[in-house]
């Protein structure tokens, strides 16, 4: 009888391992332009730590995996800021991403990108060290993305040569995954904006043209809420600024006949 068991519980335990996987559904918080600026002088709780610590809150009561920062995560790139939003979101309760824009780094200040990962990890646990990078989750590739012009700061984006070669080769290796990417500056415009328009974004498109695996590109910099499908049929979402009081929670779920779904909800804080 001891066998007959035995055998019963090893054909159970294959069984269910080889059921499919609901990993196919995942939900993200992402969290853009929090534009944080504290009162130093003061030592006063600023509108935009307590909208942080609000956004916060909710991200661990939400159903979502994980969370995202789209950048423009402080106001002025001060290294004290950036601590003092690092020792914010770590108290987050699930796995978060920090990604970097064009208000976080600041040549004067002697903050570029090594420094301000410096600042945030050692102060949070961000599971970014260097961008641009990818991490696997399930049955996705995140690939995060950078844009930010160290050498001359503007607020027009640009992604350069290099930074295209990884997200072409990141996409090609990961071509049995669903691609996710985050990144501060938008390569399709939400609105019209010279002053904030990325630079030589067809480049950008060109990349994600010779691939067929990319479900979204999500980005932050304008402060304006926005879904745009394009010709490849790739979702690009325009998250709002936390410095506006929302951000969102943006869920993927894979259909019965294999195609993928992008529900997004808007979120907002006083």
């Amino acid at each position: 009888m001891n066998k007959i068991f035995k055998i019963f519980f090893t054909l159970l335990f294959a069984a269910l391992f080889s059921l499919p996987s609901f990993a196919s559904n995942i939900g993200i918080t992402v969290i853009s332009d929090v534009h944080l600026s504290s009162d130093k002088q003061n030592n006063k709780m600023t509108p935009s730590i307590k909208r942080l610590i609000e956004a916060v809150e909710q991200a661990n009561s939400n159903t979502s995996d994980f969370v995202v920062f789209l950048g423009d995560n402080v106001s002025g790139a001060s290294k004290y800021d950036i601590a003092m939003f690092s020792k914010v979101i770590k108290r987050l309760k699930k796995p978060y991403y920090v990604l970097v824009g064009n208000r976080d780094i600041n040549r004067g200040k002697n903050v570029n990108k090594k420094e301000f990962y410096r600042i945030v990890n050692k102060y949070s646990s961000n599971k970014l060290n260097a961008l641009p990078c990818y991490k696997k989750y399930d049955d996705y590739i995140l690939i995060f993305m950078s844009g930010v012009n160290e050498t001359f700061p503007t607020t027009n984006g640009y992604y350069k040569e290099s930074e295209l070669d990884f997200l072409d080769e990141t996409l090609s290796k990961y071509s049995d995954k669903k691609a996710i990417i985050f990144q501060h500056f938008p390569v399709v415009e939400p609105k019209e904006n010279r002053d904030l328009k990325t630079h030589k974004a067809e480049d950008y498109i060109a990349v994600l043209a010779r691939h067929k695996n990319v479900l979204a590109v999500i980005s932050g910099h304008y402060h304006y809420e926005n879904v745009t499908k394009d010709d490849l049929n790739i979702t690009h979402i325009s998250v709002g600024g936390l410095l506006k009081g929302e951000y969102e929670q943006i869920k993927f779920f894979k259909n019965k006949d294999g195609s993928y779904s992008i529900t997004e909800r808007i979120i907002e804080v006083e």
